[in-house]
């Protein structure tokens, strides 16, 4: 079960580029965190997978709020008035962060398919890698939080976009996957429980 629920190394090495290529895009600005959460989950994702691919798809989900917002708000208005290191960078981060999100859509879709048409396993247990990977994104709500409360308080911060998408966005997407994981962890725990009570019952 564990060997079905680990990436292609195609799709892991997709999400390492994507987070290198990100990191080298935004690397004058504070936002090196989510990068690197791309990068480690593709490289952690073979020995926690159930870590790893939350670690993938809460990097790439918050990097879509990042680079969306300076694409839209910072390079493609003004390519030419932008240095061109930024542009290249920013450019290529882009392109790969949607060629990562579509295969990861597809893996997901894949796996959701396999689910339905096996028969229903025991959840395997949940290992130390998920609960650090929980308290990091737990960390990371209160890192957005802040971001969004030195929006409110300083609007006019030099590196960010003037409009408060960048620090609402990344706060509401980190909220989202916070809560989805918070919810599988506990299903999965519910259903540890669950499945030894039963097999406690049939043993007696």
């Amino acid at each position: 079960m564990e060997q079905i629920d680990i990436f292609s190394g195609r799709l892991r090495w997709l999400a390492i580029a994507t987070g290198v290529a990100s990191a080298l895009a935004l690397f004058p600005i504070l936002a090196l965190l989510y990068p690197v959460l791309l990068i480690a989950g593709g490289i952690v994702q073979p020995r926690f997978p159930r870590a790893g691919r939350w670690l993938v798809w809460g990097g790439a989900a918050e990097l879509w709020v990042i680079l969306i917002t300076y694409d839209a708000f910072v390079i493609f208005p003004h390519p030419l008035s932008q240095p061109l290191l930024m542009t290249l960078t920013f450019s290529v981060a882009t392109v790969l962060l949607i060629w990562c999100s579509a295969e990861l859509s597809a893996d997901g879709l894949t796996r959701l398919q396999a689910r339905r048409s096996s028969t229903r396993a025991q959840p395997s247990e949940v290992g130390w890698g998920a609960w650090i990977v929980a308290a990091v994104l737990n960390f990371l709500v209160v890192w957005s939080g802040y971001g969004v409360i030195s929006w409110h308080r300083h609007p006019d911060t030099p590196g960010i976009p003037d409009n408060g998408f960048y620090s609402f966005g990344t706060l509401l997407v980190t909220t989202l996957i916070v809560i989805a994981f918070d919810i599988s962890l506990a299903r999965t725990v519910i259903a540890l429980k669950h499945a030894k009570k039963q097999s406690s019952r049939i043993s007696t």
